[in-house]
Parts: structure tokens; C-alpha cells; sequence
């Protein structure tokens, strides 16, 4: 560690902290311990995922948490986003926390934090290209892709889902995980409604969409994934207003052509129709 133990104490304080992480020496972010069960429930999902020698994004970083445990599985390059920076809510600003972890661990976790989930392809579409400049376009993206704890966040989550999707290297993996409604029967998103009124999922402005797991399934599926058999974790159901939720983790492959039909292929690759997918070879099929 880098900083003088006592020292790391006290700037560690002047912070609100949402993670839980593990600065060495004894010390250890104060996040909220009531996040601990959807945590360990990522990192059960995490296990069907190999790290070594990888390129990962994380998404909606936030301090940093799965980024830094990314590069210590492994991760030959980690890049952590999110999309603000400065003092922002009661937590204040998450790049100064994250750049204090950053340093206490003497990490490599290369900070994006004015990057959107809407907008991966092109605000990271430069820094691939410097990073590997001997491959094609359709070879330099990531080989992982950590999207946790965001999608429930989203106002537009397929849109997220596709950029994800054309930012991956094809055959490349994604760690997602949500805020699900606890519904087998059927494919659906539930909207969390607009302020003053009750809210669906959780009491926040902040919670947009919870899809069924159904539903969870098909929009990866939509969005060029295959989720991987078996890969699933979930916490028990919980009571939220009228509805039941839970969490639901999970690993999916990045896939392409051949794993739709023809014609819903050039529907999801349509770019004026469906943004998102625009760094993926056009169809190769008539419709």
C-alpha cells in the first residue's frame, strides 16, 4: 500500500461510501453492509468467468469495486466508466473515491468517468483502437464486459445492452446483473412510475425498469448474447410494494449472425431504427 496507513484512514472518512473494498492492511471501505448478499451473489456468477490475460470493461463503476477485483483475477487491462464524476448526490463525487482506492492499491484501473452506457462505441471506439491497433475493428473490442447493478438504472436498458454488445470482442463474455421482478410465468418490464407517485420497485428516481427473468433472457437475447446454461444465480425473493423482487446474476456470450434469423438480424443492425449495434458487420443475408 502507498499511503501511510493512518493517513488512508482519515481521507477514507471524509467520504460517503457505497462499495465495500478491501484497501489491504486491515482496511476496508465502509459501503453498506445490506448490499453484501448481491454482491456475493455477482461473485457466485463471476466464478463460471476466467480473467487472466483479459481485456474488461466495467460499467457504472462507481468506486470501483468489481473493477479492482477484476484486475486482481487477472485482467491484463481494466477500463472502469461511469458517467459523472463530480459531486453528485449524498455520496458525493465517485471518481475522488474511486481515484483513493486507486492509489491505496497501487492499481492500473484506467478511469473513463465521463462516459456514458449509451455511448460506449464512440467515446471508447479511440482508446480500442490505440490499445490494439494490429486487429480489425470487429477484433479490438473487450473480452468482458461487467454490467452490474445498472440495468434496473437505465431509462433506455436494451439501448445499454447493444452498445455493450458492439464494443465486445465477438465470442467475448458479459457479467450482468439486475433488480428482476420475481415472475416466472411471464415476459415482461415493469416500469417503476414518475414522482409523486408510489413507486413499483424501489422508492427512488433512480429505478427506472425491472424485467422478469423471462423478460432478463429475451432482451439479451435481443441484444446478441447467449446466456450461458446453468450460469444464473438469484437471492430470495423479497416483498417491494405489490410486486416480488429479487436479484438475478448471471454470464452471457457475445454472439453474432448466425445465431438469429436472417431478417431480425438486419432489424437489430439497423442503426436509424435500433441505435446501439453500429459496430457490427451488416448482414450478409437477404431478408
Amino acid at each position: 500500500m502507498t499511503a501511510d496507513r493512518d493517513t488512508l484512514q482519515c481521507r477514507i472518512a471524509e467520504h460517503n461510501w457505497y462499495h465495500s473494498i478491501d484497501l489491504g492492511d486491515g482496511i476496508i471501505t465502509p459501503g453498506g453492509a445490506e448490499y453484501e448478499p448481491v454482491w456475493a451473489n455477482i461473485r457466485a456468477a463471476r466464478a463460471e468467468v476466467d480473467y487472466d490475460g483479459k481485456t474488461v470493461l466495467d460499467l457504472g463503476s462507481m468506486e470501483g469495486l468489481w473493477a479492482f477485483e477484476a484486475e486482481q483475477l487477472g485482467a491484463e487491462t481494466v477500463v472502469a466508466t461511469d458517467c459523472f464524476y463530480e459531486e453528485d448526490g449524498p455520496l458525493g463525487s465517485p471518481l475522488e473515491r474511486f481515484l483513493l482506492c486507486r492509489e491505496a492499491l497501487d492499481s492500473e484501473v484506467i478511469p473513463y468517468y465521463n462516459v456514458s452506457p449509451y455511448r460506449l462505441r464512440e467515446r471508447l471506439d479511440l482508446f480500442l483502437q490505440e490499445r490494439r491497433p494490429d486487429r480489425t475493428a470487429a477484433e479490438r473490442g473487450f473480452d468482458i464486459v461487467q454490467h452490474l447493478g445498472l440495468l434496473y438504472h437505465l431509462r433506455d436498458p436494451l439501448l445499454s445492452l447493444s452498445q455493450s454488445r458492439s464494443v465486445m470482442n465477438l465470442g467475448g463474455l458479459m457479467l450482468i446483473e439486475s433488480a428482476v421482478v420475481a415472475d416466472e410465468s411471464a415476459s415482461y418490464m415493469l416500469f417503476n412510475g414518475v414522482p409523486p407517485d408510489d413507486y413499483r420497485i424501489y422508492q427512488s428516481p433512480t429505478t427506472w425498469w425491472a424485467p422478469t427473468i423471462p423478460c432478463l433472457l429475451e432482451i439479451l437475447r435481443a441484444s446478441l448474447f447467449r446466456p450461458l446454461p446453468d450460469s444464473m444465480r438469484t437471492t430470495e425473493p423479497h416483498p417491494e410494494g405489490k410486486h416480488s423482487l429479487q436479484r438475478a446474476a448471471l454470464v452471457c456470450e457475445a454472439v453474432g449472425e448466425e445465431s438469429v434469423p436472417p431478417r431480425y438480424y438486419r432489424e437489430l443492425t439497423r442503426f436509424y431504427r435500433n441505435p446501439g449495434l453500429e459496430g457490427l458487420p451488416p448482414a450478409t443475408a437477404d431478408s
